[in-house]
């Protein structure tokens, strides 16, 4: 960007700044912008429970106070799903339109579907140019994941809405390469030559610190992980048949299970996989605890189920595993990442879920983990693909496109005034008020 060049960001995601995805890809994204010279003001959507860990939410506050990011944080509602939804959304116009008057924004970035359509209904009316940042293909990642049936009512309906919002859109943020391949070629995006760029899922390096890491000894045991979401399209059984696998073929092996989903599930998921009990492990971490539990691991996992949606992605895990010096074991077709493994020889891809391509996918992994430069690869690895600055670089040159004559030193000024209050209506200050 031009020195001169300071915007004025409304960031809408429907995700919680609380949750493990907020704190991994949300927080780190909208500081580093701010340090960039952005005015931003964050909006998100935190569920009841992590609302009430009073501490956490107070933290949070702090950080992004300190970095002059104005924070709202909604109330996330779950039920009735469909009036939930459509509540949360005119929650979110509302409170944008609020924060719209104090910061006259020349972007609302709207992150996440929901997100879009929140920004969608919000930027003609506080003028401002939208950036749609799509977190994949939604409707076709229902579908891959079971809840939707392809063809049915809702994935019809949800493939018009996500239709809208590119057309929409005056910039748009994809995860990947493929991402960008099959939007770009809509008719739509192409008529307007709406600009595209890849911001895939990027990692705070700072948070996972490169270990020096001897090489791996045969004999020594294989500790695996598994780090996000289990059910749907996330496929925690598979995930365990491989080490499953590797256990009756090496006999000293560990599965690491970290997951903030509900432990019964995964627990039946794991005793079902012919896995004995003592080779696993599941628990929940403060994502802050991720990196130290990565530093003990010797390879990382990501299984999804084959499907649209799965191209679109760029799995955070994958970079949070590179970053800490970990292959990946992976399933195909994931976003970019079968061809960085291929190309940076950083992991490697598990063709189909039957025990003779697991065995196979096995070797490759053994004889890549004796490979003394291998750490090494994959730390360079997350910081060329994962990087953080790269990616927020690419966001301010976006902004700049739409909106960079209208920036100048006035701007400027506004973005940087030392006056930074405590946003009106954050939840902790009213429900100080009802607890007093």
């Amino acid at each position: 960007m031009t020195c001169n060049a300071f915007p004025k960001v409304l960031y809408l995601v429907y995700w919680g700044a609380a949750e493990p995805l907020g704190q991994s890809i949300v927080l780190p994204p909208v500081t580093k912008l701010a340090e960039m010279g952005a005015a931003v003001t964050l909006i998100t959507f935190e569920k009841p429970a992590d609302l009430a860990r009073r501490s956490e939410i107070e933290r949070i506050h702090a950080t992004l106070e300190r970095h002059r990011v104005r924070w709202v944080p909604l109330r996330y509602h779950k039920q009735p799903k469909g009036p939930a939804k459509l509540l949360d959304v005119l929650h979110g116009v509302g409170a944008g339109l609020l924060q719209a008057v104090r910061q006259r924004p020349n972007i609302v970035h709207a992150r996440t579907f929901v997100g879009g359509v929140i920004g969608a209904l919000l930027a003609p009316l506080v003028g401002a140019k939208l950036v749609y940042h799509a977190e994949g293909f939604y409707p076709d990642e229902q579908v891959d994941g079971g809840f939707w049936a392809e063809g049915s009512l809702p994935h019809r309906a949800a493939r018009l809405v996500e239709r809208y919002l590119y057309a929409r859109a005056d910039g748009i943020v994809v995860l990947s390469e493929q991402g960008r391949f099959h939007v770009e070629r809509l008719p739509v995006v192409h008529r307007r030559a709406t600009p595209v760029v890849v911001v895939p899922s990027s990692v705070d390096l700072a948070r996972f610190p490169s270990l020096e890491r001897s090489r791996w000894q045969s004999g020594s045991g294989l500790r695996l992980i598994y780090v996000g979401s289990i059910g749907g399209r996330y496929r925690l059984d598979r995930v365990a048949e491989f080490a499953a696998t590797a256990f009756r073929r090496l006999g000293r092996v560990s599965l690491r299970v970290l997951t903030p989903a509900g432990h019964e599930v995964g627990e039946a998921i794991l005793r079902a996989s012919g896995l004995p009990q003592e080779a696993w492990s599941l628990e929940s971490v403060a994502h802050a605890k991720v990196s130290e539990e990565l530093s003990r691991q010797n390879a990382g996992l990501h299984f999804l189920t084959p499907g649209i949606g799965q191209h679109a992605g760029s799995p955070t895990k994958v970079g949070e595993y590179w970053a800490s010096g970990l292959p990946v074991v992976i399933t195909p077709g994931v976003g970019d990442t079968e061809e960085i493994i291929r190309g940076e020889g950083v992991g490697v891809v598990v063709s189909e879920f039957s025990g003779e391509s697991y065995d196979h996918a096995l070797s490759e992994l053994l004889n890549l983990l004796e490979d003394p430069y291998l750490p090494s690869r994959c730390r360079a690895a997350a910081e060329k693909h994962y990087g953080l600055g790269p990616a927020c670089e690419s966001l301010q040159r976006l902004y700049t496109t739409l909106v960079g004559d209208r920036l100048n030193g006035h701007d400027r000024e506004a973005s940087v005034s030392p006056a930074m209050p405590r946003p009106d209506g954050l939840i902790p200050d009213r429900e100080k008020r009802r607890s007093s």
